[in-house]
């Protein structure tokens, strides 16, 4: 873990001034109550209740201090981080009903080189090899069915503003966003407004890949003597 990723942690006590939480490695993190949410809390229980699961951001880590903040975590990254505690969930549940009682010593060699066995899954969709590596030959069927099966697409969304006021701006605009990338698509929504999605099974990969794209976007744009807007949505 290190500072500014997004965790779900289970509440274990709550005080006025500081509420304790349990993290996915074991260890206990702090929120100070400015931290819960904005302005003067009345009733803190309507935002932290022992053994509630809540996402969390981390703010500093110093040795065994972790200190988080419940309100700086947005509901867009909310949502995302409980699918994939549910995504994860249903994998393990997946394991266990295929592997039976080879689970443990099965899962033990994986957790080798795997956080979870949902990192196992992604890596196997880029590399089906390694089911091979670490799954018995009579359930290898049944574990490349579990990976298509949790093969989904995250759709990130843009929305886009280019003024030109070049008399060939429509010729610009074409240029600024020419692009190979197949998990691309660019609608136009009025003039100059443009809407953008793009495709993605990782999320976190999906960002950094998107970020470049619209910085080359950017980049053409003032190349071409344009004013380049964007924004996120939902």
């Amino acid at each position: 873990m290190k500072e500014n990723d997004l965790v779900l942690c289970k509440v274990e006590k709550v005080t006025n001034t500081i509420t304790f939480v349990r993290l996915p490695n074991g260890k206990q993190g702090t929120i100070i109550s400015p931290e819960i949410a904005p302005g003067r809390i009345k009733f803190m229980r309507q935002y932290v209740v022992p053994n509630k699961q809540i996402v969390c951001k981390i703010l500093e880590i110093l040795g065994d201090n972790i200190h988080l903040s419940l309100r700086r975590v947005n509901s867009k990254e909310k949502k995302e981080v409980m699918q994939k505690f549910k995504q994860e969930q249903a994998i393990n549940v997946a394991f266990k009903q295929i592997l039976g009682e080879k689970l443990e010593k099965i899962t033990e060699k994986i957790f080798e080189n795997f956080a979870t066995l949902a990192e196992f899954i992604d890596a196997v969709k880029n590399d089906e090899k390694l089911i091979a590596e670490y799954i018995p030959k009579e359930n290898q069927e049944s574990i490349q069915k579990l990976t298509e099966k949790k093969k989904k697409n995250l759709e990130l969304k843009h929305n886009i503003k280019i003024k030109c006021l070049e008399d060939d701006g429509i010729k610009r605009i074409k240029k600024i966003f020419e692009t190979k990338n197949e998990n691309i698509s660019i609608t136009y929504i009025t003039a100059g407004q443009f809407k953008l999605k793009f495709q993605t099974e990782n999320f976190k990969e999906g960002k950094k890949q998107l970020t470049e794209i619209l910085e080359e976007f950017e980049k053409r744009a003032k190349e071409n003597n344009c004013e380049f807007f964007v924004n996120e949505t939902k």
